[in-house]
């Protein structure tokens, strides 16, 4: 556990991102070098034939997909508002987990935005669950911080009594990513102010892709959940039903690891799994951070029939690397950290300024799906979204 102070430049690389990252590259060298995964992406979802699917089902799976791999557009979260009074207060970010990619990058992102905008932000760096996170709060309260932000949802139920420290010391603390759009508005009661986000509908889209390239036949589905995170939670009880409605004869078998664990327990299990069970032919990891400990799992397991969908995540490190031959990442859905980086800063931004927060729904950022088919997009501006979504935030942002 480390505290640090971004420069109000650049991007750090984190040692956990960078070995995670190392993990693929190894992973890969023993996978196979023929392209034997099963299904053709976007590219091949053709009617010819239905498998499982009624054509009404192929035609609404379709139509979704083709909607969600497209580039999202900007709606802004509220009125226009003076950022003067927050300038020169302090924040302290903190993410669920820092060995998480994309939180980890979005924690330095919301310290770079708002340093230009006149606010100090220190990134407080751990490994996730209550042992992480209370040192956090501790620090911020005793060195007196404006407020603790809170990135990829870390659940304040688990902290409740330091979280109501903090908040009676006069610190506003705002979580990212805490609620899920298709809830409502509904805050969370332990925090001045939350973002939702769209994981559960996210996820059922990246389903949706899974479904129309496996469409033959049914098949089993090895769901690895992490239940330690909330919106991991939500995301698992969105593909169940996906699977259910669509494929209710595909089987899925369970395994949850906590997120400090799945550098020791993903891989052993899921090659576990694999050799088990001859019908397993998707794994869907609901993190992406997840995908090099589920490939090496896949490798050990000798089989070259099984695919991964429908990872949570967005992380550009994976997805460049999809559609290439023995790589089985065949779809992966998330934002790009920048969006949800601007609209933590945003909603953090209007409590400190006095303007007052916006609905948590309002204050949501979207996500995209990446297939085969469009995945070189993803190397495009900030991650394949564009930057409109920058010049929205910013022109809100008044400072005269």
């Amino acid at each position: 556990m480390s505290t640090k102070t971004r420069p109000r430049g650049g991007r750090r690389a984190g040692t956990a991102l960078a070995a995670l990252v190392g993990g693929v590259a190894l992973v890969l060298a023993g996978c196979s070098t023929a392209d034997d995964t099963p299904g053709g992406g976007a590219a091949a979802i053709d009617d010819g034939d239905l498998g499982f699917l009624t054509q009404e089902q192929f035609d609404e799976l379709t139509q979704r997909v083709e909607e969600w791999t497209a580039v999202p557009e900007f709606v802004p979260p509220g009125p226009a508002f003076d950022i003067r009074p927050a300038q020169g207060k302090r924040f302290l970010v903190m993410p669920t987990a820092s060995q998480l990619p994309v939180c980890h990058r979005i924690a330095e992102d919301t310290v770079e935005i708002a340093g230009r905008f006149g606010l100090e932000g220190t990134y407080f760096e751990n490994s996730g669950g209550p042992p992480g996170w209370i040192p956090g709060f501790q620090q911020a309260i005793a060195q007196d911080y404006d407020a603790i932000l809170l990135t990829c949802g870390i659940d304040v139920d688990q902290i409740a009594p330091v979280v109501q420290e903090a908040t009676a010391a006069g610190i506003a603390v705002i979580d990212s990513g805490l609620g899920d759009t298709d809830n409502g508005s509904e805050q969370n009661p332990l925090v001045t102010a939350q973002t939702n986000v769209p994981t559960a509908e996210s996820s059922r889209r990246a389903i949706d892709v899974m479904l129309l390239e496996n469409r033959a036949e049914p098949f089993d589905i090895l769901l690895i959940t992490s239940n330690d995170v909330p919106s991991g939670v939500i995301m698992n009880e969105a593909i169940e039903e996906e699977v259910k409605k669509y494929c209710p004869e595909c089987g899925i078998e369970r395994m949850n690891v906590a997120v400090p664990d799945w550098a020791t327990q993903i891989t052993p299990e899921v090659a576990a799994r694999l050799t088990a069970n001859p019908d397993i032919k998707v794994v869907v990891p609901i993190f992406d951070g997840e995908v090099p400990p589920v490939i090496a799992g896949i490798t050990q397991s000798g089989r070259t029939d099984v695919t991964i969908h429908a990872a949570y995540g967005g992380t550009a490190e994976y997805i460049s690397q999809m559609g290439e031959p023995g790589y089985p990442l065949r779809s992966d859905v998330g934002p790009t950290g920048l969006w949800r980086a601007y609209a933590a800063v945003d909603q953090m931004l209007r409590v400190l300024s006095g303007a007052g927060a916006v609905p948590p729904d309002k204050a949501s950022d979207p996500s995209r799906v990446w297939t085969v088919d469009n995945h070189e997009e993803n190397a495009g501006v900030n991650e394949g979204f564009g930057d409109e979504f920058i010049k929205g935030y910013e022109s809100l942002w008044l400072t005269s």
